[in-house]
């Protein structure tokens, strides 16, 4: 499995789908790759339907990990994707089975449909511009949707903790990374730095519209798209929001991406202008450096938790760029 993913044997699948579908439904199982939590597959049935299983991590090795890494992920998203569902419908996909109870084995489990067409991270640069731009104002419009859902409290609805104000949840956030930097032989001056910063912007992180529900790892991997009548792509998918919470919408991915560099700048004012607001204001930019930071830092530490150290020099440099543009 890519990115030492703990492994999944072929029992364990089998017993799986067995209980979903029962003996011989399946056709083919292959590993998905690309992800660095789950054990992922595409299970092919014989009545030519295709499904998605998801195993998480067990207890063990989520315990061995960072701080933000739970076996409770799968579950957490069956309470987002509900709470999301008025918001973007049939974009959300259809839980088919699924055990959070350890009954076939000591992991949580969960087989969704597969959503029609392909991850947009595959043709988004192929695209003619227009068409392009057409799609990212697209992702705009149900990106506002989606967080103009609203919470009682920040933190995750479920499975995690849950807080009053938005900067008690940053600093457990950061607490968290600060730990985990210590137990992963990373630069904890950085991660202090973080924290540090959380308490120096308190005050502007805590005047916001209140908890509002974001997807987190929302990113192009994670939206599917696919072609209309008339042959122009629309997104068909969103995916994975394990790690969907109420926060700050300037916390969601793609809007920190524009700061972090990592969405194509050329797109920018195509999402925005579907979103309808550029979050352009000193504080708002103050926040997204700060939340550049945390996403950061986020990858260096499931980086050294898969002793992958060749990448993590690059994702330092970046850290201590973002915190400096925020002081």
């Amino acid at each position: 499995m890519p990115d030492r993913v703990e492994p999944v044997s072929g029992d364990q699948i089998r017993s799986i789908l067995n209980f979903a579908f029962g003996d011989a439904a399946a056709a083919s199982v292959r590993p998905l790759t690309g992800g660095s939590i789950n054990s992922t597959f595409q299970v092919d049935l014989r009545d030519q339907s295709t499904v998605i299983l998801r195993i998480a991590p067990s207890a063990a090795v989520a315990a061995s990990g960072p701080s933000w890494l739970t076996p409770s992920g799968l579950r957490r998203e069956q309470a987002v994707i509900a709470l999301a569902r008025p918001a973007l419908g049939s974009l959300l996909p259809r839980t088919i089975a699924s055990d959070f109870d350890h009954t076939l084995i000591d992991r949580e489990w969960i087989i969704q449909e597969r959503m029609p067409g392909v991850p947009f991270s595959t043709v988004d640069t192929t695209l003619p511009s227009e068409e392009r731009a057409a799609v990212w104002i697209e992702l705009g419009q149900l990106t506002r949707r989606l967080h103009a859902t609203t919470g009682a409290c920040f933190g995750a609805p479920i499975a995690g903790p849950r807080f009053d104000r938005l900067s008690d949840l940053l600093r457990n956030d950061a607490d968290g990374l600060l730990d985990d930097a210590g137990r992963f032989d990373l630069p904890t001056a950085l991660f202090r730095r973080i924290r540090d910063r959380i308490d120096e912007l308190e005050d502007i992180f805590d005047d916001n519209p209140g908890p509002r529900l974001v997807h987190s790892d929302l990113a192009r991997s994670h939206v599917f798209v696919d072609r209309d009548s008339p042959g122009h792509y629309r997104v068909s998918g969103i995916i994975d929001l394990e790690f969907g919470r109420f926060a700050d919408p300037r916390f969601e991915r793609l809007v920190t991406s524009f700061e972090w560099g990592n969405a194509p700048m050329e797109m920018k004012e195509a999402f925005f202008a579907g979103y309808g607001r550029h979050f352009g204001s000193p504080e708002d930019r103050l926040c997204l450096r700060v939340y550049v930071a945390l996403a950061l830092a986020w990858s260096a530490t499931i980086l050294a938790f898969h002793d992958r150290r060749e990448s993590l020099q690059g994702v330092i440099g970046q850290m201590e760029e973002a915190l400096a543009r925020s002081e």
